[in-house]
């Protein structure tokens, strides 16, 4: 998660592996080392050469240029439940049941922790999940919901949640890496709202706990977030505070999102209203 990253080949070569429950055997005669060399890999005792490197790549599919990013990314559609997904890893029942979310959407919570806290709040933070570090260098792994909310909770612990301060968290963390390949296709919307609806209609590439829709009422943009039925014991038991804290966070993610793509300044609003689901929101977009 850090520009060590770069250099630190071993733990993305585990978590590639992990993510296609591949053992270290099958792994090692694909890239034609012994067992024993690709251990040291993984645990950063040896460096594979370039054209292991390349092989390994081909053979567990990510991308060779994944090592500059520092993380894995094949730029998946989520699948509810995937089976051929992130069971490679040991998952806590917490996070194992309803896994709908990809880990991408922890990753402005840890480059926060890493980059703004002293020292380093990461480490701890993924300790405290019960899951492998290596976990978190994979987009791709699916995860529930419910690590969201245990990463906001862990923030408000912290102290860490005024609106300043999350918005931080998403300036910070919602980058090119995060992003991905549509960094590059929505830099030619022009719009706010076309830009909205690309949002809505992709987030099948983030996660499938939501369904996004965008509106437009009398010259109004609204943003819609309706949760899916899976997500209604977690709608139960999450505290006021955490619900503030997400829809602080999705107000700060429209924001960054539409300064960031087509350069307008706008200013979301959470419209107070009942709705079904304490994890349903709904936001009016204004210009700034």
């Amino acid at each position: 998660m850090n520009n060590q990253s770069l250099y630190s080949i071993g733990p993305l070569m585990k978590a590639a592996r992990k993510f296609r429950k591949l053992n270290q055997a099958d792994v090692a005669q694909a890239i034609g080392c012994s067992q024993s060399a690709l251990s040291k890999m993984e645990h950063d005792l040896l460096v594979p050469s370039a054209p292991q490197w390349f092989l390994f790549a081909r053979f567990t599919s990510i991308a060779p240029e994944s090592l500059e990013a520092g993380i894995i990314d094949r730029h998946l559609k989520v699948k509810f439940n995937d089976d051929q997904v992130s069971l490679g890893f040991k998952i806590p029942k917490r996070y194992r049941l309803h896994r709908a979310e990809k880990v991408r959407e922890i990753y402005p919570f840890l480059q926060y922790l890493e980059k703004n806290m002293k020292p380093p709040l990461h480490s701890e933070f993924m300790l405290s999940t019960g899951l492998d570090a290596e976990f978190f260098l994979d987009f791709d792994n699916l995860i529930s919901f419910q690590l969201f909310l245990d990463a906001a909770d862990f923030f408000l612990k912290l102290g860490l949640g005024s609106s300043e301060e999350i918005k931080e968290i998403v300036r910070m963390g919602q980058n090119e890496i995060y992003w991905d390949d549509f960094d590059i296709e929505w830099r030619k919307l022009e719009s706010t709202q076309s830009l909205l609806e690309a949002f809505a209609r992709e987030q099948v590439f983030f996660q499938s706990d939501f369904q996004i829709k965008v509106e437009n009422l009398t010259g109004k943009v609204i943003v819609n977030y309706y949760p899916e039925y899976h997500l209604k014991q977690m709608a139960t038991n999450a505290a006021p505070e955490l619900i503030g804290f997400l829809n602080t966070y999705r107000a700060a993610t429209l924001e960054n999102l539409v300064d960031k793509f087509v350069a307008h300044r706008i200013h979301v609003d959470l419209i107070p209203e009942v709705a079904a689901s304490p994890l349903a929101a709904r936001f009016e977009v204004r210009a700034a």
